[in-house]
């Protein structure tokens, strides 16, 4: 029931929350196990996706990253009831599920590759198909601007150049002297490095959830299959908003 805007907590590593008004909540992204609510002693297990009632005072607590890199905490503060002062919630919210992410959001690659299409500096690449004949691991310096790849069979090459900065998007892999770097929402606005490939709209926000030493690979597609993903990912978030929205 949240309008769009309403913020969420996002966790890298999982704290102990302790919350100081009742409200209803839900974990989504990243998976921990086990995550535990407890009010007076009493625990009660955490499923993933699911909408939970916390009273005040409960805290929660979260065990091991199972997969993904964020998880997202989104909440609503819960309406009191007048005689104890305890919190309900909705009826239709009690056990509301997202689902499994493979059933709602169907326009991800069935493989699990990050799809790309070619950049305006792809034809300065030595050796393009090692792009996407490897696996990528995830370098140790990687931030919120940028994922760094580290090859694990062969190194890419380009031909040197000197270019003036140009501009870059969500996406965009930049040829950097180390190797290469996968720009993420916290970018910057314009670079001097090669824009050897770009993460198509449709897969930039699953970059979000690789974390350091993982490994990624990549499959090159069309423009024109670029933008039929982009359509079929717009038309799959509104059924998933229609469907929440009944």
């Amino acid at each position: 029931d949240n309008p769009p805007d309403h913020p969420a907590l996002e966790l890298i590593f999982g704290p102990q929350l302790v919350f100081e008004s009742a409200a209803y909540f839900i974990l989504t992204g990243a998976m921990h196990h086990p995550v535990t609510l407890t009010v007076n002693d009493r625990e009660t297990d955490v499923s993933h996706a699911r909408v939970y009632l916390a009273q005040k005072g409960s805290t929660l607590t979260f065990g091991e990253k199972v997969y993904g890199f964020r998880s997202y905490l989104c909440w609503r503060e819960a309406i009191l009831e007048k005689a104890g002062g305890k919190a309900s919630i909705p009826d239709h919210l009690i056990g509301r599920e997202r689902g499994p992410f493979e059933d709602l959001c169907d326009w991800v690659d069935p493989g699990g590759l990050i799809r790309v299409v070619e950049g305006p500096e792809y034809g300065l690449l030595s050796n393009p198909r090692t792009f996407t004949s490897q696996a990528w691991s995830i370098a140790a310096d990687s931030n919120q601007m940028g994922l760094r790849l580290l090859h694990t069979t062969a190194p890419l090459d380009i031909r040197p150049v000197n270019m003036i900065s140009a501009p870059v998007s969500d996406g965009t892999v930049q040829m950097a002297p180390k190797g290469p770097i996968v720009l993420l929402r916290h970018r910057q606005t314009i670079g001097g490095y090669p824009r050897v490939y770009n993460v198509i709209s449709g897969d930039v926000d699953m970059l979000a959830q690789y974390m350091p030493g993982q490994r990624m690979r990549f499959k090159v597609v069309t423009m024109q299959e670029a933008l039929e993903i982009a359509g079929q990912r717009q038309n799959s978030l509104q059924v998933l908003k229609n469907r929440f929205a009944a």
